[in-house]
C-alpha cells in the first residue's frame, strides 16, 4: 500500500471554491453567449413548430377528405 496522507481540509476546501468559481464563470459566459442568440434560437424554433403543424395538418386533411 502507499503511505498517501490525506489532503488538509482547508486545501480541499480551497480547491472546492475554485471548482466552484469556475462554473460560476462558465455559466456566466454561457448565457453571455446565449443572450446573443437567443433571439434567432426562438426564431427557428418557431419556423421549425409551423413547418410540423402544417405537415400534421396537411397529412390530417389528406386523411379526412371524401
Amino acid at each position: 500500500m502507499a503511505d498517501e496522507t490525506p489532503t488538509p481540509t482547508p486545501q480541499r476546501f480551497f480547491h472546492a471554491c475554485l471548482l466552484i468559481l469556475g462554473g460560476i464563470v462558465a455559466l456566466s459566459l454561457a448565457l453571455e453567449l446565449l443572450a446573443q442568440f437567443w433571439g434567432w434560437l426562438v426564431l427557428i424554433a418557431g419556423i421549425a413548430l409551423v413547418i410540423w403543424a402544417a405537415v400534421v395538418g396537411v397529412r390530417h386533411w389528406r386523411e379526412h377528405r371524401w
